[in-house]
């Protein structure tokens, strides 16, 4: 199954005009001023992948506006949504998601969106640009919790939160931003993970050609490996595996062959060449992946357990199923750490490990194992979803009296 990425790029990352920009006042003792650096600092701290020290400064820069501006300032807003985003890459998506609902709870009030009042007393009159950074901060908003809660494994509500930050996009901003582009691929990636193709590829297409059109390559790689894991859930490989493979050498030119972006493109790419038959590539592919996550997110990181769980198939199928095992069996002990008891994910790390012991004729474990993971994404996805569909499958022949 390949893997999907948020995209870069979201627009401007920092309020700036008017009397919401603390940053720009030079003086060295001024907290607003050092807020603002902090979160200028968290942003390219991200970046390059170091997600535990940007975390550390979107925290101090929180607490400096909390004091100085109080709870409903739009610098803290914007803070907060760079913290929900540096959380989730960290796999804290609780605490991100609760980040990301309170930036919205400041700033809906203040430009009327979802339903909200302005505040009595926000300004009646914002200017302009002032109202278009609160416009853009708030699409950001909507789309970072979105991004979060699919993460949770809320596809239903994720699916409204993309929804929201397209209709505000649409309604507020160019139809060539990147910010919108943004807020579509977040809901072609919702949709993938619904089994809801037909509906995925469009937005992605869209978005790749706002991306494409702005000459932006970070989202242009995110968009290709979007498409390539779509062709991958298809079954389509050789349509695929040049976008899958474009996108691995875009961002390896942008970020290096080391970010974690890098090695998520990789791992997906790897999926694609598994599926056209070429294992030691693909194996080569996921092996490089989990060496980067396990250095720059941890060893019990989300990636890493899905780089683990590509890992073992390869392993599983060149016949190494004492490898295969441990891999899906740390993949899972990660999941089972870090995600709800009724995330898809879980279920499909079951099924996997599942399938592999029934190879290894522990037919008995197999089938608790099986029937955990259908009831896991029954209620998560649907009966009607392929991979339900597939484990439905699998409890059936496991079922089947083997012949004497």
């Amino acid at each position: 199954m390949g893997r999907v990425k948020g995209l870069v790029s979201v627009g401007k990352e920092r309020i700036s005009p008017s009397r919401y920009n603390t940053a720009m006042n030079p003086h060295e003792d001024d907290p607003g001023a050092h807020a603002a650096a902090l979160h200028e600092q968290a942003i390219v701290l991200r970046a390059a992948g170091s997600f535990a020290l940007a975390e550390r400064a979107c925290r101090e820069a929180i607490a400096i506006f909390e004091v100085n501006e109080g709870p409903r300032s739009p610098n803290l807003a914007n803070v907060l949504v760079e913290h929900a985003r540096v959380l989730e890459s960290l796999d804290q998506l609780s605490e991100g998601a609760r980040a990301a609902d309170r930036a919205l709870h400041i700033l809906r009030p203040l430009i009327d969106i979802g339903g909200v009042d302005r505040a009595e007393d926000a300004e009646p009159n914002l200017e302009p640009d002032v109202e278009e950074e609160l416009v853009r901060l708030a699409i950001h908003a909507e789309a970072t919790r979105a991004s979060i809660i699919r993460a949770m494994g809320d596809l239903s509500q994720a699916e409204g939160g993309c929804r929201r930050a397209i209709a505000l996009a649409e309604a507020r901003l160019p139809p060539d931003d990147l910010l919108l582009a943004t807020a579509l691929n977040d809901l072609g990636v919702v949709h993938k993970f619904q089994g809801r193709y037909a509906e995925a590829e469009p937005l992605y297409r869209r978005a790749l050609a706002i991306a494409q059109g702005a000459g932006h390559d970070g989202d242009t790689a995110a968009l290709l490996h979007n498409l390539g894991g779509l062709a991958h859930a298809r079954g389509d490989f050789e349509t695929g595996e040049p976008l899958a493979r474009r996108a691995v050498e875009l961002r390896t030119a942008l970020l290096g062959p080391d970010h974690p972006d890098t090695a998520a493109d990789r791992a997906a790419w790897g999926g694609l060449l598994e599926g056209l038959g070429r294992a030691t590539d693909a194996e080569r592919a996921y092996t490089e992946a989990l060496a980067v996550f396990e250095t720059r997110l941890g060893p019990r990181s989300l990636e890493a357990a899905a780089a683990l769980t590509a890992l073992a198939g390869v392993q599983s199928a060149r016949g190494a199923l004492d490898e295969a095992e441990r891999s899906y069996r740390r993949a899972l002990s990660i999941r089972e750490e870090v995600l709800d008891r009724g995330h898809f994910d879980l279920g499909l790390t079951l099924n996997n490990l599942a399938m592999l012991l029934v190879d290894r004729n522990a037919r008995a474990e197999a089938a608790v194992l099986l029937r955990r993971a259908h009831e896991i994404l029954a209620a998560a996805l649907g009966p009607q979803h392929p991979h339900t569909r597939a484990v439905t499958k699998n409890i059936a022949a496991l079922e089947t009296p083997i012949p004497a």
